[in-house]
């Protein structure tokens, strides 16, 4: 069950490019995902202007994958060109963002929401509607590239203990950067409360889409 994932930051390492590719594939042992990167971003989308920048480079590359993946991932919790692309192509197109507010939203009432920008991105505001009770930046970070820097892990989870008091029940953490340093499961653990990883959300999403085939699964 072949997967395209496209990442938003630009990176010349491939086991790099495929390092949230190979998070699902550890957890969702059926999914094979088949990573490519954007160019010319090598700070990643965090803001409007360089989302509105990327998307025609995130169509290009997801109309290349069309062909050969069941499904395509965006990872990026701003979910760039979701909308463009679902209706341009004839496969499933999941953003990391949806897939966030959908997961988060069915272990909680109460989101608090860690980001690393000025504001909730309006994928995972529009997914979590009234569910989103407040939402905190970490500290000292204003991309992506920041989150390996220092004492990520304790600044975020010192933003999410802050959401908890607040009467949060569960902690979506809005960039998939949170995901490559492995940090929801540590927050978990520091907090308390579940934790969302942006990326394996957007793993159980697509892991669902396909495995509840008729053709794919006996037991649906």
């Amino acid at each position: 069950m072949k997967i395209g994932l496209i990442r938003v930051l630009t990176l010349t390492d491939q086991r790099e490019i495929d390092r949230h590719g190979s998070i699902i594939e550890r957890v969702f042992s059926g999914l094979k995902v088949t990573s490519c990167c954007i160019e010319d971003h090598p700070k990643g989308l965090y803001d409007k202007v360089s989302e509105e920048a990327a998307k025609p480079k995130i169509i290009g590359l997801a109309k290349k994958l069309e062909e050969g993946v069941e499904a395509i991932i965006v990872s990026c919790v701003a979910d760039p060109a979701i909308v463009e692309l679902k209706e341009m192509l004839t496969i499933p197109v999941i953003g990391a963002g949806q897939s966030l507010a959908a997961v988060s939203r069915t272990l909680g009432d109460t989101i608090g929401v860690v980001t690393i920008s000025n504001e909730v991105p309006g994928a995972v505001a529009r997914g979590l509607q009234d569910h989103c009770l407040a939402w905190a930046k970490v500290k000292g970070v204003e991309n992506t590239l920041d989150l390996k820097e220092g004492d990520i892990v304790g600044r975020a989870a010192s933003a999410a203990n802050g959401l908890k008091n607040q009467g949060c029940d569960v902690i979506a953490l809005a960039c998939t950067g949170f995901s490559t340093i492995g940090a929801a499961r540590k927050i978990g653990i520091e907090v308390g409360i579940p934790v969302v990883d942006p990326i394996l959300a957007a793993g159980s999403i697509i892991a669902n889409l396909i495995f509840c085939r008729e053709d794919q699964y006996d037991g649906c």
